[in-house]
C-alpha cells in the first residue's frame, strides 16, 4: 500500500540542493535550488529556490506553484503580466511560455505533471 509523502517546513528547509536551470537565462544565470520529496511516474513534488534574475520559460509541463517568499512577475507570450507574492499559488499550464522575473528571491512548492 503506498503511503504519505511529506516535506515538513519548506519555508525554512536547509537541504537545497543545486539545480538545473528552469528555464533559459536573459542575461545571468540566477541561482536554483531544489529539494524534491516524490517522484512517481509522470509526477514530481518539492520545494525549489531562485535567487533575483530572469528566466525565459518553454513549458512542457503543467504545475502547480505555492510561493512561500518572494516576488516574481510572469509575462506570457501574449503580454499578460501576473505579479505573484509570497502566499499566492498559481498554475503554470503546459505550453505557457513568456519570462518569469524574480525581483526578488522566491521560494515554492510545486507539483509537476510532466
Amino acid at each position: 500500500m503506498p503511503e504519505i509523502s511529506v516535506q515538513k517546513q519548506c519555508a525554512t528547509l536547509s537541504d537545497l540542493i543545486d539545480a538545473e536551470s528552469f528555464g533559459e537565462p536573459i542575461g545571468s544565470l540566477p541561482k536554483q535550488t531544489d529539494s524534491g520529496f516524490f517522484e512517481e511516474g509522470n509526477l514530481a513534488a518539492g520545494t525549489w529556490q531562485c535567487e533575483p534574475g530572469k528566466l525565459k520559460l518553454d513549458l512542457d509541463i503543467t504545475e502547480f506553484c505555492h510561493l512561500l517568499k518572494g516576488h516574481w512577475v510572469l509575462t506570457s507570450e501574449s503580454g499578460q503580466v501576473t505579479e505573484i507574492k509570497a502566499g499566492d499559488s498559481w498554475v503554470f499550464p503546459r505550453g505557457w511560455k513568456g519570462t518569469a522575473e524574480v525581483v526578488e528571491t522566491v521560494r515554492k512548492v510545486y507539483l509537476v505533471v510532466g
